[in-house]
């Protein structure tokens, strides 16, 4: 098996594993980033739009909401199925966004939502996402911005560096902050051909009631991250664990529990139109 698809492999396991606790912990969290998501890839009543990468089915349904006719895929079976419980309107589907199953220009616009750091190819899949764009059509995709300035997952890598903590062997060696860097994200849309390219960075705060539920939130409900501290011994963990608190302490505000940075970046480019 090689890099790519050992990465797949996990991917879908430990989404598939992760999906009711990513739903309750996570998923409130990168709904922050719906809204501008939506706007940047112009949703509207009637319109067309695949959400890629669909998870729980959050964006989705709130495409749906705003009128478009969206639907959703996403590489978990477990994750479809949890978000065609939650959104029985919409139609998920299971798919690989390197293989979308849908004809050249099924959709008006096409919004991916902090899925583009977990791709193993993601110059093949943003190309495949363009392609089931009409042209003329838009494309938005999410991602983290820097860890400085996002500092949920921060926290966590923050303190597994500090206790020496290697991944273990089943963890792919992958990292997820290549297009936390502005201009990688930007060389990938305009790499796929998209026009009127733009990038915004938005900053906004999670609030979450204590450390325990920070870090049980981590533990069960991110993929690398989670594998990585499960994998740890217990001296280690403990390590790993008393770094996480000591760096989470400085987000405790009074009467609103832990208040944690989240920062996020949104591209988005168009289609080219069709020529003549």
């Amino acid at each position: 098996m090689d890099e790519a698809e050992r990465l797949r492999s996990f991917e879908r396991a430990a989404h598939d594993r992760a999906a009711e606790r990513y739903a309750e912990f996570f998923a409130p969290v990168t709904a922050l980033a719906t809204p501008a998501l939506l706007d940047a890839a112009g949703v509207g009543p009637g319109m067309r739009v695949l959400d890629v990468a669909s998870g729980p089915g959050h964006v989705a349904a709130a495409a749906a909401a705003r009128g478009a006719r969206a639907a959703g895929v996403d590489l978990a079976p477990r994750m479809v199925a949890l978000a065609a419980a939650r959104h029985p309107g919409i139609a998920f589907r299971v798919a690989d966004v390197e293989a979308l199953p849908f004809p050249a220009a099924s959709f008006d616009a096409l919004v991916c939502s902090f899925g583009l750091g977990h791709f193993p190819h993601p110059e093949a899949a943003i190309a495949e996402c363009a392609r089931v764009v009409a042209p003329g059509g838009r494309l938005a995709f999410a991602w983290w911005d820097a860890p400085e300035r996002q500092r949920l997952q921060a926290l966590f890598r923050e303190a597994l560096a500090e206790a020496g903590a290697v991944p273990p062997p089943e963890v792919p060696r992958h990292s997820t902050l290549r297009f936390c860097d502005p201009g990688a994200f930007r060389a990938l849309l305009e790499g796929a051909g998209l026009q009127e390219v733009t990038l915004a960075a938005h900053a906004t705060t999670h609030a979450v009631p204590d450390s325990e539920t920070l870090w049980r939130g981590g533990l069960e409900g991110l993929a690398i991250t989670g594998a990585t501290l499960r994998g740890q011994t217990p001296e280690t963990q403990a390590r790993i664990r008393a770094a996480f608190e000591r760096r989470a302490a400085a987000y405790r505000r009074e009467g609103e529990g832990l208040v944690i940075p989240i920062g996020f970046l949104v591209g988005s480019g168009r289609r080219p139109p069709a020529a003549g």
